[in-house]
């Protein structure tokens, strides 16, 4: 049986293809772009989409698939930047599962399980837990779209045919969870001593590996035609609890102490954080009995056995990781500090002479791809005119038409990247690191993701930088890239920079 995926490439994507590899499907998995498709794991067909909306196109997924199974949607969003953000989250979570069910209905595909959320029920409860029979009260834009998304499935059901299943998840962690539970787990990974005791509130949770299952469950099974099911471990836990699991795997002390939640909601809210304290301490709790009795579902791992496999994965993988970035960020504050009062007034001076030499804005600000393959916009002064094409210099097949007056001394210098100190200070940026790639290079992305790469900040400067720059192919780019990631130190970060410094006042490497 051939099972279409979509959001494959996401933290439960992930985890649900190896689950159903693992029982013998055979995995078609949608994704947004390339990074993603590198992502998935071997013997999976991945299948690139693009932007997911009510104008994507189906047809050449379904006509491959059995069963879909529908994950993709646009998620909570920490920093909203749309003017409408309701109208973001229809477009991805309503209007494009609505295209997505009408295509499965003409290609004859008629099974379709839809990756709902538990707040769709609510935010919070104070008397019963949540169940299927609760009537919806979303609170938020995110669980508003999905609400409306399984409306849209069950007019298309009674109209066309359709055969659906909607799953309602609560929180869901473990190994690669990007979300609200890796923040809990830095938080009780710091050992700072945390005022838990005092609440009393209990959550329930699933584990990414009891998800799938039942993700799994409710796709083959005839009884869950049609129907709505609520998913967790079964138990539900305190955040004094949770703090205190991982304390111990991780061999902390548990500096778990009572202070009073009234002062503690005070100091929250004069902090900006009223909204972080109020989700933290409400009790959101849900009986999901109904898959149980009705599709004979248990949950295959238990809360305990989720909870050391996700610890394990953070102490052996993001926190060394972040150990290591913490120690490079320091470095990089201080040095950026120190690097602008050292050439503030000459970036002045620059600033001027670009403006005086040709038409256009001092500072030219060019989409770039930085940590985790998200997109930036990176400063440099203004080499190239306003006319030029938005593409790398080197794929010009006459560049040296569209440079300034002074833009060959401003790139043979390197010079034109000072304002690159301001992108360091934001943290969109290190001092050393891979050079970020132009958001259309789409081969040196893809190149650089499949060995992790894009896990580590863009430099202003790089070790491929120092052996070679523009005269270096991908391919060996990606090599010096790779040796960085795998042997960096800060005396390697400090022996790039004064290479740097010396190619610089030399001008090596420069094509253009």
């Amino acid at each position: 049986m051939r099972i279409v995926v979509t959001g494959a490439a996401g933290f439960i994507g992930l985890h649900l293809c190896k689950a159903l590899q693992s029982k013998g499907f055979e995995v078609i998995a949608c994704v947004r772009n390339t990074c993603g498709a590198l992502s998935l794991p071997a013997g999976v067909e991945p299948l690139v989409l693009g932007t997911i909306d009510n104008n994507t196109n189906w047809d050449n997924v379904l006509k491959k698939g059995d069963i879909v199974v529908h994950l993709a949607g646009r998620a909570h969003v920490i920093k909203e930047k749309s003017l409408d953000p309701l109208a973001e989250f229809r477009a991805v979570n309503r209007d494009a599962t609505k295209t997505l069910a009408l295509a499965c209905v003409r290609k004859g595909v008629n099974r379709l399980v839809f990756l709902s959320s538990i707040g769709v029920n609510g935010n919070a409860n104070t008397g019963q837990p949540f169940s299927e029979a609760d009537s919806p009260a979303p609170m938020d834009h995110y669980a508003v779209s999905k609400l409306e998304a399984e409306q849209e499935l069950s007019v298309i059901s009674r109209e066309k045919g359709l055969l659906f299943t909607v799953i309602r998840p609560p929180l869901v962690y473990g190994p690669g969870n990007p979300g609200n539970f890796l923040r809990l787990l830095r938080l009780a990974a710091s050992g700072l001593p945390l005022p838990f005791a005092a609440f009393e509130n209990k959550r329930s949770m699933v584990f990414v590996g009891n998800l799938a299952d039942a993700i799994i469950v409710c796709m083959i099974a005839p009884a869950a035609i049609g129907k709505t099911y609520i998913v967790s471990n079964g138990r539900d836990v305190s955040p004094a609890e949770l703090v205190a699991f991982i304390r111990e795997k991780l061999g902390l002390p548990l500096r778990l102490y009572y202070f009073s939640p009234i002062l503690i909601r005070a100091a929250a809210n004069l902090a900006g954080f009223g909204v972080a304290f109020e989700k933290l301490t409400a009790s959101l709790l849900v009986d999901s009995s109904r898959i149980n009795y009705e599709l004979d579902w248990k949950p295959p791992f238990s809360l305990a056995s989720g909870l050391a496999e996700t610890v394990e994965w953070y102490e052996n993988i993001v926190s060394a990781r972040e150990v290591k970035y913490s120690v490079k960020r320091v470095f990089d504050v201080i040095s950026a500090l120190f690097a602008l009062t050292i050439f503030g007034f000459p970036m002045l001076l620059l600033s001027l002479l670009v403006k005086l030499t040709s038409q256009g804005p001092a500072l030219y600000w060019s989409d770039r791809i930085g940590r985790g393959n998200k997109i930036f916009k990176m400063p440099k002064f203004r080499t190239m005119r306003v006319d030029t094409p938005p593409m790398a210099t080197h794929l010009m097949t006459e560049p040296e038409r569209y440079l300034t007056p002074i833009g060959s001394f401003l790139r043979r210098t390197s010079l034109d990247e000072l304002p690159q100190l301001l992108s360091i200070l934001y943290g969109d940026m290190s001092f050393v690191g891979p050079r970020p790639a132009l958001f259309n290079q789409a081969d040196l992305i893809a190149f650089r993701t499949t060995k992790s790469i894009h896990c580590i900040t863009p430099g202003l400067t790089g070790w491929a930088q120092v052996n070679g720059r523009d005269d270096l192919a991908i391919s060996v780019k990606v090599e010096y890239d790779e040796f960085y990631l795998k042997n960096w130190s800060f005396a390697f970060d400090l022996k790039i920079l004064v290479m740097t410094v010396i190619q610089a006042v030399m001008g090596k490497g420069v094509s253009h």
